[in-house]
């Protein structure tokens, strides 16, 4: 989410002719389309800070910033309304941070995940991780209380349609390409009347890169019906780290066998959202790849493109 960490990201020009960028293109990098829930559940009573299809700027200011691990932070911003607003960010939808750097002509803009729900009044929580020569996340880190950022959103994508009747979906993540496949995980959740069953597969190296595993233990514990966690750390830890009662924890990575084995868990009822997809995806461009591209392990299942969203 939560920062879009590993997501495949793909470069486009947007003719911009505000006075922030004047009447020039600039290039940034837009999300592929995220998930909008289809649902009045839980609408929100106070004003949206962000408008569901609005991009338009607003400046908050940071209120708190937590160090996560070693190289992610989760900032906590104050919306303008305070108590008022809500942010009424989409479940795995993005919002865009800009800044302009120093001697830069155009502002920078990366997309961001919020992992905070989405009707708490007064914040907008992001999960940002620092990547070597990143100019967003480099500034990002630089934030403190009472610092101010330009934020644009959110970005509008696919819809997520509830299901009055038991479904199975497998989300698949890589590292920190957790954020939005828990963003979502979340707001699927939390619509009592949506009986969709979530089967989650995450690889990491270790565990202090599972930065919103308490998170999704919270979760699990919640929805023991609707909600199973697989672990795959590839990292020398792996022998050491116990799981919990709750927990599968299996050593390497998200490899065939454990798709082919969740793959076919799913087949013996219905498998897919009510729009046919089966299998929902972030992680870095390697795993996405080998699982979820030409020839990858999907297809080699019989999963087909149109049938995977990549985020």
């Amino acid at each position: 989410m939560a920062a879009f960490f590993s997501r495949a990201l793909a470069p486009r020009t947007l003719a911009a002719s505000t006075a922030i960028v004047g009447a020039a293109g600039v290039t940034y990098y837009a999300t592929r389309r995220p998930i909008l829930l289809d649902s009045a559940q839980n609408a929100p009573s106070k004003t949206l800070s962000f408008p569901t299809g609005m991009l338009f700027a607003k400046q908050l200011t940071v209120t708190d910033v937590e160090q996560v691990n070693h190289d992610t932070k989760r900032i906590t911003f104050s919306l303008p309304g305070g108590s008022s607003e809500v942010s009424g960010v989409p479940a795995s939808a993005a919002i865009l941070t800009q800044h302009t750097p120093s001697g830069r002509w155009f502002p920078v803009l990366r997309p961001y995940t919020p992992i905070h729900d989405r009707d708490q009044p007064g914040i907008l929580q992001l999960l940002v991780k620092k990547y070597p020569h990143g100019a967003a996340s480099s500034y990002m880190h630089t934030l403190t209380p009472g610092s101010k950022l330009t934020v644009r959103g959110p970005l509008p994508g696919y819809t997520w349609t509830p299901s009055p009747t038991p479904r199975d979906v497998v989300f698949v993540a890589g590292g920190a390409g957790i954020t939005p496949i828990f963003s979502l995980t979340k707001g699927v959740l939390s619509n009592a009347d949506d009986k969709t069953r979530i089967n989650l597969l995450w690889g990491v190296n270790g565990s202090r890169d599972m930065v919103l595993k308490d998170e999704l233990a919270s979760l699990q514990k919640q929805h023991p019906e609707r909600l199973r966690v697989s672990y795959f750390i590839s990292g020398s830890e792996a022998d050491a780290w116990a799981p919990t009662s709750q927990e599968v924890r299996q050593k390497g990575y998200v490899d065939r066998a454990a798709l082919e084995k969740v793959v076919q868990q799913c087949e013996t009822g219905s498998f897919g959202d009510e729009k046919g997809t089966k299998v929902f995806f972030c992680g870095p461009p390697g795993m996405q790849e080998s699982i979820a591209g030409k020839k990858g392990v999907l297809e080699q299942l019989g999963v087909v493109k149109k049938q995977i969203h990549i985020f």
